[in-house]
């Protein structure tokens, strides 16, 4: 699968699956914000920025990680030029992917 494959690479090109580090060298800016949450992250193609719901992490279901390796899944999806339904198809699993990659160099 693309997203998987894409995120196995990603890990490789940079080498680590550090979602603070990956971010900062595909000059991804994140920031936070609080919305009523109905999305806990999103991604501005346009500014390449990642927003993180303060709010979602207050409850504590949300890892933000997790947000930001599905939000990095946007960012790198646009090479393959997807409507939308389909790129948030992509991010899920690129997300679980790198989280995987994530807790395997970790310990």
């Amino acid at each position: 699968m693309k997203a998987i494959e894409t995120a196995q690479n990603i890990v490789e090109k940079f080498g680590t699956a550090d979602v603070f580090v990956i971010a900062e060298k595909s000059n991804v800016k994140i920031v936070y914000e609080s919305w009523f949450p109905v999305t806990v992250g999103e991604f501005d193609k346009k500014t390449k920025t990642i927003c993180i719901n303060r709010r979602a992490l207050e409850i504590e279901k949300f890892s933000e990680r997790k947000i930001i390796a599905h939000e990095l899944g946007h960012f790198f999806a646009a090479e393959f030029d997807l409507d939308r339904q389909t790129e948030e198809a992509f991010a899920e699993p690129f997300a679980v992917e790198l989280m995987k990659q994530n807790n395997c160099n970790e310990g």
